[in-house]
């Protein structure tokens, strides 16, 4: 390389230094103004990912020969009885548990750390009982807990963006105005993007894809949540915890946060069994979840994603932290499907594909880089890009 060529180069990775550099303080405007208005975003978002994650029944509705705008109505009962049968069932058990939690679990919780507290004064521990009796404050802890609205805590609980029951309410109200919307609007989908397109518009066709891939990531996860909710329901009631539905509950919301929501969702039940059975219990269940977690994660979820999404591990809890920290729990839960759609849209991006390439499993064969990724390529008679309820589909 001659010395020209060297200064070029030079010149070249400085110009893509300086305007990365400038990309990133964009990025950090723009991330500071999405978690501002975390109030706007989060119901506009899972609205969206609700309603891909809707799709499927409306096609298989209509491919029945029913109506759209029937099989939308349809859609949307459903998913407002499965969201009201939930937080309903949820919230009876979190009242039963609050009352059972103050009148029995926080003694015999007091009971065990005080035994923990002997047996490590029996070892030669000095002063060990005595400092494990007065390392909580029990009765603060009872007389906060008796003081807890259930339904007040549950909003507080998603974060700042809710914080009270009757914003929770109303979040919900907004999401379903949103998602009902959205699903009236799908079929237009891929028709827009043509025309975005075609008027000098950037091409986002590979949001598309994005979203097929989000569809099948979120079904697929939906069914494991299930799936791993029954099994956790009858193995708790095979040790005869009393709030086996709650936990199961637990165990269905938390399948959709990756690598730590199963462990999560693991820890009360396996506390329940401690403070009621013993340790042999509490073992018991915790060997029966680690079973469960462990063939869904590592032989169903794979059998059915075919290729593993092509994000490393470390990228994936990147993204839990990050999207946790930004929007609350709720962006912990869409952490995986926000980053697919990030990952296309650096596909899309011919500066700044590379970032995809940094984020993606992959391997170098022949001196060609391959990704690894879920084989989720849209089907022809889905209904996304199917074409706009105002506009002739496209012929071929």
């Amino acid at each position: 390389m001659t010395h020209f060529e060297q200064d070029d180069a030079s010149q070249d990775w400085g110009r893509k230094g300086f305007r990365m550099l400038l990309a990133l303080a964009c990025l950090v405007i723009v991330f500071a103004g999405m978690k501002a208005a975390a109030g706007f975003f989060v119901p506009v978002v899972f609205a969206f990912f609700l309603a891909v994650l809707s799709f499927p029944l409306i096609a298989v509705l209509v491919r029945l020969r029913v109506p759209y705008v029937l099989a939308m109505s349809l859609t949307m009962l459903v998913i407002i009885g499965v969201i009201a049968g939930l937080v309903t069932a949820g919230v009876r058990t979190l009242i039963s548990f609050q009352h059972d939690f103050r009148a029995v679990y926080v003694p015999r919780l007091q009971t065990c750390v005080s035994d923990v507290g002997g047996w490590l004064e029996g070892q030669g521990i000095q002063g060990a009982k005595d400092t494990a009796e007065h390392f909580f404050d029990w009765k603060t802890i009872t007389d906060y807990v008796a003081q807890q609205d259930v339904l007040s805590s549950v909003g507080s609980a998603l974060g700042s963006t809710v914080g009270t029951l009757a914003s929770l309410l109303g979040e919900i109200s907004v999401v379903m105005i949103l998602l009902f919307f959205i699903l009236m609007e799908a079929r237009g989908t891929l028709g827009r993007f043509v025309a975005v397109r075609l008027a000098g518009g950037p091409d986002m066709s590979g949001l598309v894809q994005s979203a097929s891939d989000v569809q099948k990531y979120l079904g697929i996860k939906a069914f494991i949540g299930a799936l791993t909710a029954v099994l956790a329901f009858f193995w708790c009631l095979l040790f005869g915890l009393k709030y086996s539905l709650l936990w199961a509950l637990l165990a269905f919301i938390f399948i959709f946060i990756p690598a730590v929501g199963s462990t999560i969702a693991s820890i009360p039940a396996i506390l329940e069994a401690l403070l009621s059975d013993g340790v042999g219990a509490a073992v018991g269940v915790g060997i029966g979840y680690a079973v469960i977690n462990f063939f869904l994660d590592n032989f169903l979820q794979p059998a059915l994603l075919g290729r593993r999404f092509g994000v490393s591990p470390l990228v994936i809890i990147l993204s839990v932290v990050f999207w946790g920290w930004l929007w609350g729990p709720i962006g912990m839960f869409l952490s995986v499907p926000l980053t697919m759609v990030a990952k296309v849209m650096l596909d899309n991006s011919e500066e700044f594909r590379w970032l995809s390439v940094a984020m993606s499993k992959k391997k170098v064969k022949h001196g060609e880089v391959q990704l690894s990724d879920f084989d989720l390529a849209l089907v022809d008679d889905e209904m996304l890009g199917a074409g706009a309820s105002t506009e002739p589909p496209p012929r071929g």
